[in-house]
């Protein structure tokens, strides 16, 4: 190893020294990379706006145009093809092809818009609220569109789905119109996902326009669900609207969950005294609370007591009483429940839901003979079991290796004229990669095309890492291209199950090689990838390089496992420093970074 191992520096994570970082995968490699040819293409397109960039072959070359008639043409078909994108969806295309425009001639009036907006609003739903935030931001700077307040809080639900709360409040900082009660009920419910209550509170202190029953609900569900009961109960309390149905029905789940069955019942007595009815979704809460506080008994009493108040019981209060029956490992009873009391009783026919209950909680324990038995008697009477059924046993079947069993409820499926599913199928591949026929997950694998079944990214992860495992990774590549000829994007877990079957394989360069180029890719590399690549180096007595990964991980904010660390003191000692790698472990342990690690 070139390193001494005084001389180690490690990253910094939890006390541990960080080296400086690397800025390009390619730099810790021991053969220099030759530069990307369209290196000189970035660097023209961050000095220069992209409408003056034209590549020819592998020389990139910036062109002025001078001819006005050109440039103006330009832009009305510019104009005329963002419009198309955004009619046909095609949101960030028209992303881009708007960005090109403004840039270009810096003129908005030529937009029309109605278009930003659902350009905005489109890229909002797509989840890319980021750069609708960009357009918000060129079309505000540029002047002469003024967004509306719809749009602003568009934006600000965008950041607040993807829980960037701080976004949101930078858009409500700049906002050019008055904010509408929507805005507020947006960032509130932002604030109560990113379980930030304090700060909700206070904005609902200081908020200029009367709340409404959005307002309290949200605020309601944030303090139940961070089990702020008593603080729940005092907002109720100050509410300057009256509540409805939804309200209580927020505070009576609360309150359930918490095992405050007794508080809950007295809010439905209040709830009744104040004319509003509760609902069947009132109801099952509480029949939830009272199965999770007092038992089934309590809550087959607590139906009968529903009943005689002339609540209309529906099968989903039933299945809840089943569900809980089978939690407590009572199959029998909850079969005798289905099929004779559900229908004299309460008045109510079992459906998919019910069967479905009792066979996966049957798979759970573990008598999957008692499921398929089920499974024909749901036949016998009539039901025609649907592809979730059939996949709640070939699941459970292929989770055990018990993968010809699985086989045989595929069958029966098929004889049921029930057609099997992506999913379905994926269980099964994995159950036959579990079992080490991998070579008979491949021939499925190419036979769900003529199936009538398309292959999903997850079918081919599944393979590939199978492949692997047996050290068939050259066939894993091959799966890897093919899936790209298909249409389907690899990811990480594609990768990571290759980079492992190359490292084992002792041909970690191929996997650092394709890990140079993962920014290209689109792909985030994470700990797994790290790990992979690092145990290959060490396999092959470069820890010095493996060290240089583990910078590398860090700079880009990962943080490293305890599997990162085993590799790592692994390599050391297979290195000859037994002393200095029992040292580093015992460092480690001190320092909290690693607990059971070597034991």
């Amino acid at each position: 190893m070139a390193t001494t191992l005084l001389s180690l520096q490690f990253p910094q994570h939890r006390g541990i020294i960080v080296s400086p970082p690397f800025h390009s995968i390619h730099s810790i490699q021991s053969t220099n990379s030759l530069k990307p040819k369209w290196e000189s293409f970035l660097i023209s397109i961050s000095k220069n706006p992209i409408s003056k960039i034209k590549i020819t072959g592998t020389k990139t070359t910036i062109s002025a145009a001078n001819d006005e008639n050109t440039q103006m043409g330009n832009t009305q078909m510019g104009v005329l093809h963002f419009r198309r994108l955004v009619v046909e969806g095609q949101m960030e295309s028209a992303f881009r092809v708007l960005e090109t425009t403004l840039d270009r001639t810096g003129r908005t009036d030529i937009l029309d818009d109605d278009f930003c907006r659902r350009l905005i609003h489109g890229l909002c739903r797509n989840r890319k609220t980021s750069k609708a935030a960009r357009v918000l931001g060129m079309l505000e700077d540029l002047g002469g569109f003024i967004p509306d307040v719809v749009t602003y809080n568009v934006v600000m639900g965008g950041y607040c789905k993807e829980l960037n709360v701080g976004k949101a409040f930078e858009v409500f900082g700049r906002m050019k119109v008055e904010p509408d009660v929507v805005t507020y009920n947006t960032l509130l419910k932002g604030l109560c996902d990113s379980k930030k209550l304090d700060k909700a509170l206070h904005l609902f202190d200081r908020m200029k326009l009367a709340p409404n029953l959005v307002t309290y609900g949200t605020l309601l569900k944030g303090l139940c669900d961070s089990k702020k009961l008593d603080e729940a109960l005092h907002l109720f309390d100050r509410m300057k609207v009256a509540p409805d149905v939804v309200t209580y029905g927020i505070l009576l789940k609360g309150l359930c969950a918490e095992k405050k069955l007794d508080r809950a019942m007295e809010l439905l007595e209040r709830q009744l005294e104040s004319g509003c009815q509760p609902s069947e979704i009132t109801y099952a809460i509480l029949l939830e609370g009272v199965c999770l506080e007092r038992g089934v008994e309590k809550a087959a009493e607590f139906l009968d007591e529903m009943k005689r108040r002339g609540c209309s019981l529906d099968v989903a209060m039933c299945n809840t009483l089943i569900k809980w029956t089978c939690k407590q490992g009572r199959f029998d009873d909850a079969i005798k429940f289905m099929v004779e009391e559900m229908a004299s009783t309460y008045g109510c026919q079992p459906n998919a839901i019910s069967y479905n209950t009792i066979i996966q909680s049957q798979c759970n324990a573990g008598r999957w003979m008692d499921a398929v038995k089920l499974l024909d008697h749901m036949i016998t009477k009539g039901y025609s079991p649907g592809v979730l059924t059939f996949s709640i046993l070939i699941k459970s079947f292929c989770k055990k290796g018990m993968v010809g069993r699985a086989a045989v409820v595929l069958d029966k499926m098929a004889s049921y004229g029930c057609t099997p599913n992506v999913i379905i199928y994926n269980n099964l591949l994995s159950g036959l990669c579990k079992v080490g026929k991998v070579e008979d997950a491949l021939k499925m694998l190419n036979q769900l095309s003529h199936n009538g079944c398309s292959p999903s990214v997850v079918s081919y992860n599944t393979v590939i890492d199978g492949l692997c495992k047996t050290g068939l990774v050259e066939q894993g590549l091959e799966l890897l291209a093919e899936m790209k000829e298909m249409g389907l994007k690899p990811d990480t877990v594609t990768y990571n199950s290759l980079f492992w079957g190359l490292s084992k394989d002792g041909k970690v360069e191929v996997g650092i090689h394709i890990l140079g180029s993962f920014k290209e890719l689109g792909i985030d590399p994470d700990v797994i990838t790290y790990n992979s690549i690092m145990f290959g180096l060490c396999k092959l007595e470069q820890t010095d390089r493996a060290i240089d990964f583990l910078g590398d991980m860090v700079y880009k904010g990962l943080i490293p496992d305890e599997v990162s660390y085993d590799i790592l003191i692994r390599g050391i000692k297979s290195e000859g420093f037994s002393k200095e790698a029992v040292e580093l472990l015992k460092e480690l342990r001190a320092r909290g970074v690693v607990k059971s690690m070597g034991k």
